[in-house]
């Protein structure tokens, strides 16, 4: 199964340490664990901190971008 890592990354496409720190205020949830399975990120993007929003993997690239926070596939 695949697993995702969760980052923050600037304009640049670097990664942005003062961005990340403020992402994990604002969705505590998506830096609890190294790594989510598709599921789990889309039942946080759907229901997560009071969402009622049902969303499936298509819509969660857009959700996750909105939010400011990118995912990829953890290869090791």
């Amino acid at each position: 199964m695949e697993r995702y890592r969760i980052e923050v990354r600037g304009e640049d496409g670097k990664l942005d340490f003062d961005k990340e720190n403020e992402k994990r205020k604002e969705h505590p949830y998506l830096f609890s664990m190294t790594s989510f399975s598709i599921d789990q990120l889309c039942h946080y993007a759907s229901f997560g901190q009071g969402r009622n929003n049902p969303i499936g993997p298509t819509e969660l690239s857009s959700f996750m971008k909105d939010i400011g926070v990118s995912y990829r596939i953890k290869y090791w």
